[in-house]
């Protein structure tokens, strides 16, 4: 066998399907034609330029210095709204033994005539309550075991 190309038979082979080849090559030029037609015959999109305008500095500092002010604040009172906004810290169940954030999800299940609220981690575990799986996890910011 050799890899020779016989240039008799591949002329014999362009012969045959001589007529299969032009109608193959034409469908692609109509085609192509038809594309480019297409393209042509859409209106061009006018787009217009984004302009970056400088801010002034005084409205920059002021926004940045409104904004730190609120975080420091949130802050630095986030335990204590907790602590008044809430009936407690912690809540449980009057029958469970787990203790839990009020905003988990295991404590929005208890019913408000069965919760029991405490203050600390360490008044519910005087109360004889073990911390839920939630607790470590979903503890808020600046948040320090007593």
């Amino acid at each position: 066998m050799s890899i020779i190309i016989d240039l008799q038979s591949t002329g014999e082979w362009f012969k045959r399907n001589q007529a299969d080849m032009a109608i193959v090559i034409g469908f692609i030029l109509v085609a192509l034609i038809a594309f480019g037609a297409g393209r042509l015959a859409t209106p061009e999109i006018v787009r217009n330029p984004i302009i970056i305008e400088e801010p002034a500095a005084s409205s920059t500092n002021d926004i940045l210095s409104n904004v730190s002010q609120s975080l420091n604040a949130a802050a630095g009172q986030g335990m204590q709204n907790i602590a008044q906004n809430a009936k407690g810290m912690f809540v449980a169940s009057k029958s469970g033994t787990k203790y839990y954030w009020p905003w988990c999800s295991w404590a929005e299940r208890i019913k408000p005539e069965n919760q029991r609220w405490f203050n600390s981690e360490k008044e519910a575990q005087t109360a004889g309550y073990s911390p839920s799986v939630c607790i470590p996890q979903q503890a808020p910011a600046g948040y320090a075991k007593q």
